[in-house]
């Protein structure tokens, strides 16, 4: 589902958010949603393209991983739908050739 961070469309499963929020809720005191500015950029279908190390603020260990591991999902989530889409193919295919 497409959510809004850092003002960038991301692409996050329902748990992914859940996590993201608890982490924002966490660093309440030192920003919270702050810590997230400029650490990725994304597509226009929320995928993470790359990664940005934070270089002139301060943020948190687990935040970037947190965007490592969602930058990850999502790229193995898109291979898994290329095979599924591609399985789907071969599958109508072999049908075609079946009738044949």
């Amino acid at each position: 589902m497409i959510r809004i961070i850092d003002n960038k469309k991301i692409d996050l499963t329902n748990h992914e958010w859940e996590i993201y929020l608890k982490i924002c809720d966490s660093y309440k005191q030192y920003g919270g949603e702050q810590l997230f500015d400029n650490l990725f950029e994304t597509d226009e279908n929320g995928i993470i393209m790359y990664l940005i190390p934070p270089s002139k603020k301060q943020t948190s260990l687990e935040i970037f991983l947190f965007l490592v591991s969602v930058f990850n999902h999502q790229h193995v989530r898109l291979m898994y739908k290329q095979m599924d889409d591609f399985k789907k193919i071969i599958e109508e295919k072999f049908e075609k050739i079946d009738k044949k």
